[in-house]
């Protein structure tokens, strides 16, 4: 069976994606934020925000990965912006992505 909803939003939840630290702007708070507009604009059948426990790029945090697509260095706000973007609602926000030559040679690289 095809999981039933056409989008899944991982958002990072681990130690340094979620660290208090970060204040407003960390992991837990954009999946909360991010869930509640999912659910305000009637998309809870469409698209589902989950919360992962690491995704193992702490250094580029917080991340969220959508459709193998790694989004980093995220606010609350970016990640709406993401969230449009994937949706449809406006244009994509390939900027926000993780960029290859940011990864290449960081401890998260696994060709490294």
């Amino acid at each position: 069976m095809r999981y039933p909803r056409e989008k899944l939003f991982f958002v990072c939840a681990g130690p340094r994606c979620n660290n208090p630290d970060r204040g407003e702007e960390r992991g837990e708070i954009i999946r909360e934020d991010l869930k509640a507009l999912n659910k305000s604009l009637g998309r809870k059948r469409v698209a589902r925000v989950c919360t992962t426990s690491c995704l193992d790029l702490c250094d580029f945090g917080p991340n969220m990965i959508i459709d193998h697509r790694v989004y980093s260095h995220l606010t609350r706000d970016l990640a709406k912006a993401v969230y449009e973007g994937e949706m449809g609602d406006s244009e994509a926000r390939s900027d926000l992505e993780l960029k290859e030559d940011e990864l290449r040679g960081s401890r998260h690289d696994p060709k490294a």
